[in-house]
């Protein structure tokens, strides 16, 4: 199973969502009651479904080669219907094992109205009709499927029934000011193109506003949402040997009052260049094993990709999935002063708000701190409705994208460590590792663009974490030197063996991973860490020159400062 993690991407907009939730909560009660009673007399009637409507505002600014390529805000809404046939103990979401047309369910994202009469209903109507006919045919074929295949290894419930929740959250209005950024985003715009070494950019603020309402057969009542916003610059170009290097920023926040003035984009274009160029002149680095120093968000994104994943609930009981850790309850997997534990109930941590943070999951679970490892010991897994051996209860980190089953995800993952060491001592035990293992160099990790890993028996099971700004440090003095063109590798296991030290000030990233139940949003927060051996190999390499003509000139300004960039 391969999953992804990347740099996240996340007004002036018609009347707002909430304004109608109430009156969706009304449709979706009434449809469920007349759902239940119609479903009841079917020879595989429901045990459970689950309605969910997303009321989406949305603003999206791009501002690329000095002018803008979009200026939108829209509205628009979204329906799933999570409906499961059989019973708790087994139902029709349990795995088929071996081929079958229905290994997976077939599902996309729904599309609504923006009403709450009869075009509501009627899209209800549709949606559970298909989901219902697809799952009593699943849990007929399942049974078959049980009593034709061996016993499984890890034997569990499908589902765990919970008392109803009832909660009506007030979701803040996105307040962006369009016309102030959309001339601020063609501004940097401008000013990176008279950049030589800029081939292309692009300034980009996006920002969304959700109404979640959810109403199961159980009785449960939701209503409640997320704010995002995110400004962001990327630049990039061919260097000579054909590879391509860019350079990302961005900044997440849920309130938009906490984005920075517009002219601080200005600052952002002129350490963006300037970091375009000096990796366009670095080169590129060969495979190597030996002592590595993360820092920053790298190392969150390490903990994300190579623990993360392998801690998702779901995973422990799929016959197709390595299950890293499921034997490893009660035995330390890390160094006793590492703790690691995923809340999504953290809205803001060392002064940054973090992109994990809900209150509710998408099966209307209240989040919930996820105990992962404790004192190096491995401890638990993150938990959606579907229980494992040994952990029967959600602690509410069940997520999905709209169109998708919801499954076991990460949050706000976070990594402590009681034991630390100053940014000048990792570096000082960096090179004695070095130098102790006789190597001319180690190296230093500072900013990653994301990483995936693999998680399944058939192929390896390794993570890759993309670096983006690797040194190289030397052992005899010489200054740290930039280099390009390598990925962090390795396994599991093996990695987490050999962690040595830690820093004290930890870093936050905010991005997005995708996984089989789509891309949500997600934090990781870590301080740097200190390996005395892991692997990089070479990240793939373009085959095409820099461009045969030269570039454009920028058109001419009249004349004010306001192009240009300034530090």
């Amino acid at each position: 199973m391969w999953v992804w993690t990347t740099l996240a991407l996340a007004g002036e907009v018609t009347a707002s969502a909430n304004d109608t939730a109430g009156d969706v909560e009304a449709v979706l009660v009434e449809e469920m009651a007349r759902v239940q009673a119609q479903l009841a007399a079917q020879p595989e009637a429901p045990h459970h479904v689950a309605v969910t409507v997303q009321d989406w505002e949305e603003v999206a600014i791009h501002a690329r080669d000095g002018a803008l390529s979009n200026d939108t805000a829209t509205r628009n809404r979204t329906l799933d219907v999570d409906l499961r046939t059989g019973t708790p103990a087994l139902d029709s979401t349990h795995p088929l094992r071996g081929f079958s047309s229905l290994s997976g369910e077939d599902r996309a994202a729904v599309h609504v109205a923006l009403d709450e009469g009869y075009a509501l209903r009627h899209a209800l109507w549709r949606e559970i009709d298909a989901r219902f006919r697809d799952a009593a045919e699943r849990i007929v074929v399942i049974r078959a499927n049980q009593n034709v295949k061996v016993a499984e290894e890890a034997v569990a419930d499908d589902f765990e029934p919970r008392p109803p929740v009832v909660d009506r959250q007030d979701v803040p209005a996105l307040d962006i000011d369009r016309p102030a950024w959309s001339d601020a985003l063609q501004r940097t715009s401008r000013a990176l193109q008279e950049a030589d070494a800029v081939h292309t950019g692009q300034v980009s603020l996006t920002g969304e506003r959700v109404v979640t309402t959810l109403v199961d057969s159980a009785g449960t009542r939701l209503v409640h949402g997320r704010r995002h916003a995110r400004l962001s610059l990327t630049v990039a170009s061919t260097a000579a040997d054909g590879d391509q290097v860019s350079v990302f920023r961005a900044l997440d926040v849920h309130d938009p009052a906490r984005l920075p003035d517009p002219s601080e984009l200005d600052a952002w274009a002129v350490e963006a260049v300037e970091q375009l160029e000096a990796r366009l002149a670095a080169p590129r680095g060969a495979p190597y094993s030996g002592p590595v120093l993360l820092r920053g968000e790298a190392a969150g994104v390490f903990f994300h990709e190579v623990l993360g994943h392998r801690v998702e609930g779901h995973r422990q009981k799929r016959e197709d999935e390595g299950r890293t850790f499921a034997e490893q309850v009660g035995r330390s997997v890390l160094p006793s002063w590492i703790d690691v534990y995923d809340d999504p109930r953290i809205a803001e941590l060392h002064g940054e708000q973090l992109n994990g943070h809900y209150l509710y999951d998408d099966e209307g679970v209240a989040a919930d701190r996820a105990e992962l490892v404790t004192d190096g010991r491995f401890v638990g897994f993150l938990m959606s409705r579907s229980p494992i051996p040994g952990f029967d209860h959600s602690n509410g980190h069940g997520r999905r994208s709209t169109g998708n089953v919801p499954l076991a995800r990460m949050g706000n993952t976070v990594v402590e460590a009681s034991r630390t060491s100053s940014d000048a001592r990792l570096r000082s035990r960096l090179l004695a590792q070095v130098r102790r293992q006789g190597l001319p160099y180690g190296y230093i990790v500072d900013e990653i663009e994301g990483g995936f890993t693999m998680t399944g028996r058939v192929t390896p099971n390794a993570f890759n974490v993309r670096a983006s700004t690797t040194w190289r440090v030397y052992a005899d003095g010489r200054p740290d030197e930039l280099v390009r063109g390598i990925d962090l590798v390795g396994t599991p296991l093996v990695a987490f063996s050999n962690l040595i030290a830690a820093g004290d000030e930890p870093a936050v990233f905010n991005g997005s991973c995708g996984a089989e139940s789509g891309w949500v949003p997600v934090s990781a927060v870590a301080p740097s860490l200190l390996f005395s051996r892991l692997e990089f190999q070479l990240k793939e390499k373009g085959q095409d020159r820099p461009p045969l003509l030269a570039k454009p000139s920028a058109p001419a300004t009249d004349g004010s400062s306001d192009a240009e960039m300034q530090p």
